[in-house]
C-alpha cells in the first residue's frame, strides 16, 4: 500500500520490482486488496497485456491508521532507539546489496555470495 500511497497508480509488473515479490505471490494480494476496495486492477490502454494497480479513495484512507504501524511495532519489539536506527540502517544496505546481485545476474554475471561471522 506504501507504494500506491506514493505513486497512486503503477503496473503490477513494477509493483513486483519495488517490492521484490514476484507474480505468484504479489496477485492473491492484489486481488484481497481488489475485493476490500483498496485497489483497481485495470488494462492499460496503450498495452493490454500491461496489468495496472491503482489506488482508491478508500484505500489511500487507510493511510491514516498505517501511520500508527511503526509506532506500535516499536512498542512490541522492545529495541532502544539506538538499535532500531541500526537495524533500519542494515536493512537498507541489505536490499541495495540484493539489487546490485539482481543486476549483476541480469546482465549475466554470476551469483557471488559474502561469509558472514556471527557476532
Amino acid at each position: 500500500m506504501m507504494v500506491l500511497w506514493e505513486k497512486k497508480q503503477i503496473s503490477v509488473k513494477e509493483l513486483g520490482k519495488c517490492l521484490f515479490l514476484d507474480s505468484g505471490t504479489l496477485t492473491p494480494l492484489l486481488k484481497k486488496l481488489e475485493q476490500k476496495g483498496y485497489v483497481t486492477r485495470t488494462r492499460s490502454e496503450e498495452d493490454e497485456r500491461v496489468l495496472i494497480a491503482a489506488i482508491t479513495p478508500k484505500g489511500e484512507d487507510l493511510k491514516d491508521e498505517a501511520v500508527l504501524i511503526p509506532q506500535k511495532m516499536m512498542a512490541c519489539a522492545a529495541l532502544p532507539q539506538e538499535k532500531a536506527a541500526q537495524l533500519y540502517t542494515l536493512l537498507y544496505e541489505l536490499l541495495n546489496t540484493l539489487e546490485k546481485i539482481e543486476s549483476k545476474l541480469k546482465k549475466g554475471g554470476k551469483p557471488y555470495c559474502y561469509s558472514f561471522s556471527r557476532p
